[in-house]
């Protein structure tokens, strides 16, 4: 991943969180990669690496404002295909949209007991306070692009083939395809590798 990263040009500012099959603990908020084990990732200097989730600001400027983009891998996803009719009747993995409105509803990226482990605290760093003006997340690495309430929803893809374990829990996963936004339209463009 590091190698790929570098490869990016570097005015190009790239965002980072970790999901669960990171060097990090599962349980969520997950803190930024650990340094121990993503050293070189902290070496790239257009990288910045945040948490799971994250909220964070893009493009700010003296006369606007900029982009609220709320990050989040996205492990809740597998309980709300498994228990939502709603989602699962509609395509179940194959509808992060559906998915990630269910919790824009809800304002929480986990509003079920036990559809993510968590780490116990006195505030809930999972509700979501802010609406974004973009909700990006990943994890069924199927590439998915819509819009709730004029907050644009974008889940990344992967650069994994399909293996037998997402088969056998019913992923389609769509390797290689980037989600690129313009900024100046929000129109969205997807680039296939």
């Amino acid at each position: 991943m590091c190698n790929l990263f570098k490869k990016i040009p570097h005015n190009i500012e790239i965002i980072a969180c970790p999901g669960n099959h990171d060097a990090s603990h599962i349980a969520e908020p997950q803190p930024p990669f650990y340094k121990e084990f993503a050293s070189a990732l902290y070496e790239i200097p257009n990288l910045t690496i945040v948490s799971n989730p994250s909220m964070i600001n893009i493009h700010a400027s003296e006369d606007f404002e900029g982009f609220n983009v709320l990050m989040y891998h996205g492990y809740s996803f597998d309980y709300y295909v498994a228990n939502v009719s709603a989602v699962r009747n509609q395509g179940g993995y194959d509808r992060a949209d559906l998915i990630m409105k269910h919790l824009l509803q809800r304002r929480h990226l986990a509003p079920t007991y036990t559809s993510t482990p968590y780490i116990p605290k006195k505030e809930d760093p999972l509700i979501i306070e802010k609406l974004p003006d973009f909700f990006a997340t990943g994890h069924i690495h199927k590439c998915s692009i819509s819009s709730y309430k004029n907050i644009t929803l974008i889940c990344g893809s992967c650069w994994q083939s399909k293996t037998s374990f997402q088969e056998k829990v019913g992923h389609h996963p769509e390797p290689a395809r980037v989600p690129i936004v313009n900024l100046k339209t929000r129109a969205i463009k997807i680039l296939r590798f």
